[in-house]
């Protein structure tokens, strides 16, 4: 049957290609599973327009047809958010195209994932290889006019780790300086496209430090997209509220000589930094901060939480 998809895959550019060869020129509505239930979902989908009308609903974030951390004895066993979707499986709305995407990989043991295998359509999308980005890339680039030599493809692909969806930002990018299709420079790409991963890790952290928010929720996508591991920006984080912590705790007495050689601490602008950021807190708030992402680590440890949820709610509750 055409009427329902679960598309898998790392890269958001492959699924948004793989959906717009799905619903071609249609409009389509699109919700998210980190936002609205499942329910809502299939409410929507289950809806019968008056005109009789053929319409499409993107469900993203669709984790439900992902890996659960807890393991069970019975492989086909269903949870209770999953009944109702099975029984959606059995009797769609014919006039519904429901597609379904998860960012990683499915777990092809749970029954709601065998169904759409075995009676629908299942598109897992495996990453791209380098040489396959590369020739991409070129398309992308030709089709709008512009020349690239191909040892400049191949930096800005080896800059960005092989991560396609990376990569086309910074294709973006250098087609929005340029503005129309040229000659484009290894020179102008050095600049436009220099994004070190270890600095985006000092901006997410000091983002977070200085409240702000919206930019750490967008370098944290960022490094999402880069596969920058969630455990070590906590830890990053950690011992950023730690030496914030212990800065506050000895300005009044120490030196900032003293200061840098008890914490390890070998540039001024790092001490200053700190300096800075203990002004902004109450000694109680940072000891709290850190009692908090103590407990994630064990949530985290312990397959109660996500490592990604746990490092959300601790930007939300430091930025609120």
């Amino acid at each position: 049957m055409d009427n329902i998809y679960l598309i898998s895959s790392s890269s958001y550019r492959l699924m948004e290609d793989e959906i717009k060869k799905i619903v071609k020129n249609n409009i389509y509505s699109t919700f998210d599973l980190n936002a609205i239930t499942i329910d809502e979902v299939l409410d929507e989908a289950l809806y019968f327009s008056l005109f009789d009308e053929k319409k499409y609903i993107v469900v993203k974030n669709a984790t439900i047809f992902g890996s659960s951390r807890k393991k069970s004895d019975e492989e086909d066993k269903v949870s209770r958010k999953d009944t109702r979707l099975l029984s959606y499986l059995e009797d769609p709305n014919y006039n519904t195209v429901l597609i379904f995407t998860i960012n990683g990989k499915i777990d092809s043991k749970k029954k709601i994932c065998k169904i759409i295998k075995e009676k629908y359509h299942l598109i897992q999308i495996d990453d791209l290889k380098a040489k396959d980005i590369m020739s991409r890339v070129d398309k992308s680039f030709k089709e709008d006019g512009y020349k690239c030599d191909s040892s400049i493809i191949y930096s800005i692909i080896s800059s960005c780790s092989n991560n396609y969806d990376l990569v086309m930002n910074e294709v973006d990018k250098i087609k929005l300086y340029y503005g129309r299709g040229c000659n484009v420079k290894n020179s102008d790409v050095l600049n436009i496209t220099s994004r070190v991963i270890e600095d985006n890790n000092f901006k997410f952290i000091d983002s977070i430090m200085n409240k702000k928010m919206k930019e750490s929720f967008k370098i944290f996508d960022d490094l999402m997209l880069q596969k920058v591991e969630p455990i070590m920006l906590l830890s990053m984080l950690a011992k950023e509220i730690r030496n914030t912590l212990l800065v506050k705790k000895m300005i009044s007495n120490k030196n900032k000589s003293e200061m840098m050689k008890l914490l390890g601490i070998n540039y001024d602008f790092m001490i200053d930094k700190l300096i800075n950021n203990s002004y902004s807190y109450k000694e109680r708030e940072l000891e709290e901060y850190l009692v908090d992402i103590c407990d994630m680590d064990y949530k985290i440890k312990t397959g109660k939480i996500s490592n990604r949820l746990a490092l959300e709610m601790i930007i939300m509750k430091i930025c609120k």
